[in-house]
């Protein structure tokens, strides 16, 4: 029981530690999805869940890898993306792309609403983690 509330505490710290970083300065550094790598997936295993390689996850982690290629977003976000996607319940994969894309409008709404312009770069990781956070909570 002590095991499982460390890895979700871990797992709830590093998704806020990146989700920050990415806020202040737009940037996900290598270190911090190092450490998601060597924590978070232990912590996902402790947790129950289960490591998914399949047809499916390849084709989205090449659609995820040439959206970054063609600059849709940063690097950094493909790379947590990745981090991410073979835990991904391909099953509700279309509801977590829903939810993505509606945090990052009401995100962009926000910032339209207290600076009254349009944003150069939107911070795209704390979308990311909470869409994947309700992946696999559901």
């Amino acid at each position: 029981m002590i095991l499982r509330e460390l890895a979700l505490i871990s797992i709830l710290l590093w998704s806020l530690w990146v989700a920050l970083e990415d806020l202040r300065t737009f940037r996900i550094r290598n270190t911090s999805l190092s450490l998601g790598v060597f924590l978070l997936w232990p912590c996902l295993l402790l947790l129950g869940e289960r490591f998914q390689i399949s047809t499916s996850k390849a084709v989205d982690f090449s659609v995820v890898l040439f959206i970054g290629l063609r600059s849709f977003i940063g690097m950094g976000d493909v790379k947590l993306i990745l981090i991410i996607l073979p835990w991904l319940h391909f099953a509700k994969l279309q509801l977590t792309l829903e939810i993505l894309i509606c945090f990052s409008w009401v995100q962009l709404l926000l910032i339209l609403l207290l600076t009254h312009k349009f944003p150069d770069r939107i911070a795209f990781a704390p979308a990311i983690l909470l869409a994947a956070t309700i992946n696999m909570a559901t």
